[in-house]
């Protein structure tokens, strides 16, 4: 379990940034327990793990998908640039 201090690394930071950059995510991010929560530009949200081992996509965490390897690889290093 995560503390209430648990902040992202800087893997989750870049996927996040490389969201934003690539225009596939609205640059506002928001925490929501251990997740980062990004706007997808054509509906649903970006879920991204604290450690930015996961990224999912979907309405809700809940509901949401897990998306592949190469495109969580491709957004940290669109997001390092």
């Amino acid at each position: 379990m995560r503390s209430s201090d648990a902040r992202p690394t800087n893997v989750a930071a870049a996927i996040a940034k490389g969201l934003v950059r690539s225009d596939r995510a609205h640059d506002r991010v928001e925490k929501v327990g251990d997740v980062l929560r990004l706007e997808r530009k054509n509906g649903g949200d970006y879920w991204i793990t604290f450690d930015g081992r996961e990224l999912r996509q979907g309405m809700t965490l809940g509901e949401a998908e897990p998306l592949q390897p190469s495109f969580v690889t491709a957004m940290t290093a669109a997001g390092r640039r």
